[in-house]
């Protein structure tokens, strides 16, 4: 083997595992730090917004579900295409 093959294998096997494992590590290290600079507080509250931000979803899934919602829907469409 060899050429632009031996390179290639090279590259797939060796650099690029090493490339992606040290972003990934450096990922971890910035939340990391991110997460220790939040204090108890801040996430008691980022952790409330997420709870009603999950509420919210949880009624739009529930209206989007909803069959009045989805004739409503078709009977809409049904008369845009009437016009």
């Amino acid at each position: 083997m060899e050429g632009p093959e031996f390179v290639l294998i090279i590259l797939f096997l060796f650099v690029l595992p090493i490339v992606f494992t040290a972003m990934w590590m450096g990922h971890k290290k910035e939340m990391a730090k991110a997460n220790a600079k939040l204090d108890n507080s801040e996430k008691q509250g980022l952790k409330e917004e997420l709870n009603g931000v999950k509420k919210r979803l949880e009624v739009l899934e529930a209206i989007v579900t909803d069959k009045k919602y989805q004739l409503n829907e078709e009977i809409a469409s049904l008369r845009v295409v009437d016009k």
